[in-house]
């Protein structure tokens, strides 16, 4: 029987590293043993910890903001490094790439998780390209993974103010939360995923679709206030001269609800990545719904 790999997870207390967590574990292919958690040091009495430590996961202190000869212990005896982190360890990332390769690791799975895109339409995105490039330039075995946009960010408690941009008829990709982390474990196991682009998703729909969802889901009408595309473009500008997370959002908002990049059949572009379609590498995997999401959470809002 082939030896398990280890696999350390930063940010395993935050939402994309927990469901990374409990994907590997629930898999059954990574026992909790072979599974870390890269924790800040100032994090070490949290609940979440607590909860990672009674499902068998070893716990190693590290701040990723001030890398220093200590993550050499932190990463000795692992295969698989994912960088789940907050978004401002984006850029020291290189560092832990460094330590990864002095270290042996044979898979670097750094902080991307997000949304299909080209280059020069978002600075975060951007941000997360210089990563990737610096990871090829060290010549680190390395898995990128998308996710899409999660099911829980799209649909509001309070339906009031909801906005559409344009006509509503752009399609996005959504995955659930839940599922970010079932996929993921299958892909840190599939040799077929090492040095490639891995696009999760589980399902298509335009805005207009979420707005039917929500009056399904919710039992009410749902009423959006257009903006016209040269209305957000004027707010993308002021975005942009703020910076941060208004930035950030802004171009989220326009790259996906108004350019349409975050959809499968762009994310197979050479442009976008070349990505393999986890769904396809993986069809027993059944996503969860948007409307079966929805349903849910409406349920328990109402």
């Amino acid at each position: 029987m082939a030896q398990k790999q280890t696999v350390i997870v930063f940010g395993a207390t935050g939402r994309t590293g927990a469901s990374v967590v409990n994907g590997l574990i629930d898999s059954h292919k990574f026992v909790s043993t072979n599974v870390v958690a890269g924790i800040r040091p100032a994090s070490k009495d949290k609940p979440e910890v607590e909860t990672l430590k009674s499902r068998g996961v070893e716990i190693r202190l590290v701040d990723l903001h001030a890398i220093d000869a200590t993550i050499d212990h932190v990463l000795r005896g692992v295969d698989v490094v994912v960088s789940a982190a907050d978004y401002t360890t984006i850029a020291a990332q290189k560092q832990l790439v460094d330590a990864a390769k002095k270290a042996g690791v044979k898979r670097f799975i750094p902080n991307d998780w997000a949304t299909a895109c080209v280059r020069g339409v978002r600075q975060f995105y951007d941000d997360k390209g210089v990563v990737q490039d610096y990871i090829r330039e060290v010549g680190i075995g390395y898995t990128f993974i998308d996710v899409g946009l999660w099911h829980r960010f799209i649909f509001p408690a309070q339906i009031e103010g909801l906005k559409q941009y344009g006509d509503g008829n752009v399609k996005c990709a959504f995955t659930d939360l839940s599922d970010v982390g079932v996929f993921a474990a299958r892909i840190i196991d599939d040799p077929r995923t090492l040095n490639h682009y891995v696009f999760v998703w589980g399902e298509e729909a335009t805005q207009k679709d979420i707005f039917s969802i929500v009056e399904e889901a919710k039992g009410v009408k749902v009423e959006p206030t257009v903006v016209p595309i040269s209305q957000f473009e004027e707010q993308l500008t002021t975005a942009k001269a703020q910076g941060g997370i208004p930035q950030i959002m802004n171009e989220y908002i326009y790259s996906f609800w108004v350019r349409g990049d975050n959809v499968i059949s762009n994310a197979k572009k050479l442009e976008y990545g070349g990505a393999l379609d986890a769904r396809e590498l993986y069809p027993d995997i059944k996503p969860r719904t948007l409307i079966d999401y929805a349903r849910s959470f409406y349920s328990k809002s109402n």
